[in-house]
């Protein structure tokens, strides 16, 4: 093998976990377009199909320390979250930001779910759920998914 080839194979070793290495994210979404955000057709659709999204995300998986996921006595599944201590501040931001606005919990560039911001938590909160946009919250598939990524 020459140098190049060598070379070039230590690249992609060093390239491809960043490469597949799965996204979660928390974004400032719009049902109305808003230029440089992307529009992206909502999973599970029911209504508000199409949202466009923020560029930037509010919260990543590095904002959450904990993460279960649960299934409650209705069979409605859901992911309960701690969130870091900067993690719940940046929160506390985003629904200050959207509120009466929407918000979206991006997994590997599809969104799980586009709700709107009723209320605005305490910063001090670091407990809340992700959730879904079916009948049963997430979807199994979603749960393995956002679990796979915050582990």
């Amino acid at each position: 093998m020459n140098r190049t080839a060598s070379w070039m194979a230590c690249l992609v070793v060093i390239l491809l976990p960043g490469i597949v290495q799965a996204q979660f994210s928390i974004r400032a979404a719009s049902a109305e377009p808003v230029e440089g955000w992307q529009p992206m057709k909502v999973e599970h659709c029911r209504s508000r199909c199409v949202v466009w999204v923020a560029p930037t995300p509010a919260l990543t998986a590095s904002d959450i320390e904990k993460a279960q996921p649960e299934v409650r006595a209705d069979g409605y599944r859901i992911i309960r979250i701690v969130l870091t201590d900067a993690g719940a501040s940046k929160l506390h931001d985003l629904m200050a930001a959207q509120l009466k606005k929407l918000v979206t919990l991006v997994v590997d560039d599809k969104v799980m779910w586009a709700p709107m911001v009723m209320y605005i938590i305490d910063p001090a909160w670091k407990e809340t759920v992700l959730t879904g946009n079916t009948p049963t919250g997430l979807t199994p598939d979603e749960v393995e998914r956002i679990m796979a990524i915050l582990r």
